[in-house]
C-alpha cells in the first residue's frame, strides 16, 4: 500500500516537531552552546507499510528531558565547558572566586547529590503538535484509504 499522503503528512509533522522542540528548549533556558538545538532533526521512514518520524538529536536531550536521579556524580568536563559557555565563575564560602576545576567539582557533586528536575520538553512538544495536528494525519491517512479503495475498484 502506497502511503503518499501520510509521508506528506509525516514530514510536514516531523519539522513541525523539530521546531516546536527548539522552542521548548529555549523555553526552558536548556541552550547553552546551541549544539543540542542544532542537532534536532528528523527522518520519515516507511517500514512494512507504517510510515514512522525518527528524531535525532545529541544524546544528552534525554538527561534535558528527563533529568538526573540523585546518586552518581556526573562528569567534570562537561560541566566546564558550560561554565565557561554560560560564563559561570565559582565563589567559595567567603564570597572569593575559586578555581573553575574546583566550582565544576561543587557543581557535579550538588548534581550527585540533588539530581537535576527534568523539563519534559518532549512530552511538552509532542502535546502540542498533537493538539494541532491530530487533524492533518486523520485527513491523510483517509486519502491514502481512499486511494487504495480507488485502485482496488479501477482494477476489478
Amino acid at each position: 500500500m502506497e502511503l503518499k499522503e501520510l509521508k506528506l503528512a509525516a514530514d510536514r509533522l516531523g519539522a513541525d516537531f523539530v521546531a516546536e522542540l527548539g522552542r521548548q528548549l529555549i523555553q526552558a533556558d536548556k541552550v547553552a552552546s546551541g549544539k543540542l538545538l542544532k542537532s534536532l532533526n528528523y527522518q520519515v521512514i516507511e517500514v512494512l507499510e507504517n510510515v514512522l518520524i525518527k528524531i535525532n538529536a545529541e544524546d544528552y536531550l534525554s538527561v534535558v528531558d528527563k533529568g538526573r536521579r540523585p546518586g552518581k556524580m556526573p562528569p567534570i568536563s562537561p560541566i566546564k565547558k558550560w561554565m565557561e559557555i554560560r560564563k559561570i565563575k565559582g565563589r567559595g564560602k567567603d564570597g572569593r572566586f575559586i578555581k573553575q576545576d574546583q566550582a565544576a567539582f561543587l557543581i557535579a557533586r550538588a548534581i550527585g547529590k540533588n539530581g537535576i528536575k527534568p523539563t519534559n520538553v518532549i512530552k511538552k512538544s509532542i502535546d502540542t503538535i498533537l493538539k494541532t495536528k491530530k487533524e492533518l494525519l486523520s485527513k491523510a491517512a483517509a486519502k491514502d484509504v481512499q486511494n487504495l479503495l480507488n485502485k482496488i475498484l479501477v482494477n476489478k
